[in-house]
């Protein structure tokens, strides 16, 4: 995610952003690293906000660059803390004479949020739809951090009125721009990841998510084609767990929960009696992930997960056979068995061709992935594999009249 701010830019990206769309005096294209970011000792008194020790101004050039990535993100702020920085640094750059500089930097960026809607391209909003009409309509703009703060509660806060194809593809957006600018969403990130896709679930909490959707409504004599589909898609996961990592993207799988939930209206009770499609098959996010590293063997070039228990069952001499004794002696204890902590460390390491024999190797052993990392990168869709119709869901402009009243 791009920095908060200059001190937080370490590629130097959003500093590069910045000059590129606001131009930038002469001395700050010249300054040092260290003139535009201080060091790590530097006093709290040199920091427009001292408590967080962000926007250094120990400087004419770090005074401009905190307050490029101050005025982006004021919107962010409560009133007060916004106050007091932007008092921090007029007062700094009054020192250092830089005034006029700030000023004018400060009208640039906000002529450039109040530039006329209807110029501005398609990507630079959330939602962008064609109405009943045919006039292109296009909502929540994400032209700076305080809008893309605001776009995702909105999204947060209407998602149970958006098919899961629509919430989809907006909390994407909304995560694409709130790394390009910088802009905090940690209160909304975790449902912004599910919704995005950006996460995975072990195979029998999908199977239990289909199954319980379809238990709910109880035997009938004449079942939905898509209920039909959707136990197909249990018993082929139940049979064939590998299979949800190796030939259907979850988001397939969302889409058709989603869809089986409006046409019972079972998105209504989200929150009491389900789970929302998303916060069940992509529960273990990046950030769960991380938190269950040290339960999980990661194979970093196929995205594959594992359990250090159930890896731990495999008789070391298998590896060998495709991997060689050398990889044998890195990863197990004595030769005798899989020693995991070892195995956690060589696995991210290994070439894309070893790292897929490991794999293989693992398959074979009749251990499927716990989870993968990236859903999106999963391939073949389960649709080839259980026929399913594709259906038509209704856009978001349907939605307009009734949420622009609240």
């Amino acid at each position: 995610m791009t920095a908060i701010d200059q001190t937080l830019d370490h590629n130097g990206q959003s500093i590069h952003r910045i000059i590129s769309a606001f131009g930038a005096p002469a001395f700050v294209k010249a300054a040092s690293r260290e003139e535009l970011c201080g060091e790590e000792n530097m006093p709290p008194k040199l920091f427009a906000d001292v408590t967080r020790r962000r926007y250094p101004c120990h400087t004419p050039a770090a005074t401009w660059m905190s307050a490029a990535f101050f005025y982006e993100k004021a919107g962010e702020y409560n009133p007060a803390l916004r106050e007091h920085i932007a008092a921090q640094i007029g007062k700094s750059a009054r020192y250092f004479k830089i005034a006029e500089d700030v000023h004018a930097l400060a009208d640039k960026i906000t002529k450039a949020a109040e530039v006329d809607e209807s110029k501005l391209p398609d990507d630079v909003f959330a939602i962008v739809f064609t109405d009943a009409d045919g006039h292109k309509e296009r909502r929540l703009p994400l032209r700076n951090a305080g809008e893309i703060k605001a776009a995702a509660a909105w999204l947060v806060k209407y998602r149970d009125d958006l098919v899961f194809d629509d919430r989809h593809q907006i909390a994407g957006k909304i995560l694409e721009k709130a790394a390009k600018f910088g802009a905090n969403v940690n209160e909304q990130r975790d449902a912004l990841e599910k919704m995005a896709g950006l996460g995975v679930c072990a195979v029998k909490d999908a199977v239990a998510l289909i199954r319980n959707r379809v238990n709910w409504l109880g035997h009938t004599d004449k079942p939905s084609p898509l209920q039909t589909e959707l136990l197909k898609l249990a018993s082929l996961l139940t049979e064939k767990p590998s299979r949800l990592y190796h030939f259907g993207p979850l988001v397939k799988l969302a889409q058709l929960v989603d869809q089986f939930d409006r046409e019972h209206s079972l998105h209504t009770k989200y929150d009491d009696e389900f789970e929302r499609p998303e916060d069940m098959l992509f529960a273990i996010t990046e950030k769960v992930a991380a938190e269950l590293s040290d339960e999980l063997v990661g194979n970093t070039l196929t995205g594959n997960y594992y359990k250090k228990a159930d890896l731990q069952r495999i008789p070391v001499s298998q590896f060998g056979d495709s991997l060689g004794e050398d990889f044998v002696d890195a990863v197990s204890a004595a030769g005798a068995w899989v020693d995991t902590e070892k195995l956690a460390r060589i696995i991210p390491t290994l070439p894309l061709g070893d790292a897929e024999l490991f794999d293989a190797v693992v398959a074979e052993a009749g251990i499927p992935p716990f989870a993968t990392k990236a859903a999106a990168a999963i391939r073949v869709p389960l649709a080839a594999e259980c026929e399913l119709a594709s259906r038509h869901v209704p856009s978001p402009g349907s939605l307009w009249q009734r949420i622009d009243q609240h």
